[in-house]
C-alpha cells in the first residue's frame, strides 16, 4: 500500500526556544546583518548542503526570535517552510495553544493546523 502523504518535516519548537536564547552569532550571520546580500549567498549555500529538517532549522534560528510572540514566530515558520516547497509541518511545542491562536496562525499563515491533542504537538498542512 503507498501512502500518497509526505512525512511531515519536523521542527521542535521548545528547542528553538532554548537555542535561540544562548545563540551566539557568527561571523557569516554578522556580516550578513549589516550587508544582506551576502546573506542571501550564504542562503542559497545552506539550501544545496542540507535537508529540509536541517535548513528549517538554521534558517528559522536566523529568522525567528524569542522575543516576539509564538503566534508571530509560528506564522513566520510556515512562510518559511513554505519558501523551503515543505508541504506538511510538525511542531512541538512546549505547551497547547489556544484556539484563537491556532485561528490566527492558520488565517496569517494561510495554513490549515490540526493539533495532536495530549502531545501539544501542530500539524501544518502548507497551501502554496
Amino acid at each position: 500500500m503507498c501512502d500518497d502523504k509526505k512525512s511531515p518535516v519536523e521542527f521542535d519548537y521548545t528547542s528553538f526556544l532554548g537555542e535561540s536564547c544562548s545563540k551566539k552569532w557568527t561571523f557569516l550571520e554578522a556580516i550578513a546583518s549589516v550587508a544582506p546580500v551576502f546573506g542571501e549567498a550564504w542562503k542559497e549555500t545552506t539550501k544545496q548542503d542540507s535537508d529540509p529538517d536541517s535548513r528549517l532549522w538554521q534558517i528559522a534560528l536566523q529568522s525567528l526570535s524569542s522575543r516576539r510572540s509564538d503566534e508571530s514566530n509560528l506564522v513566520s515558520l510556515i512562510r518559511i517552510a513554505r519558501d523551503e516547497h515543505i508541504e506538511r509541518l510538525q511542531v512541538i511545542m512546549p505547551y497547547s495553544l489556544e484556539p484563537e491562536q491556532i485561528n490566527k496562525i492558520q488565517s496569517k499563515a494561510n495554513a490549515v493546523i490540526t493539533t495532536l491533542p495530549d502531545d501539544d504537538v501542530l500539524i501544518a498542512e502548507i497551501q502554496a
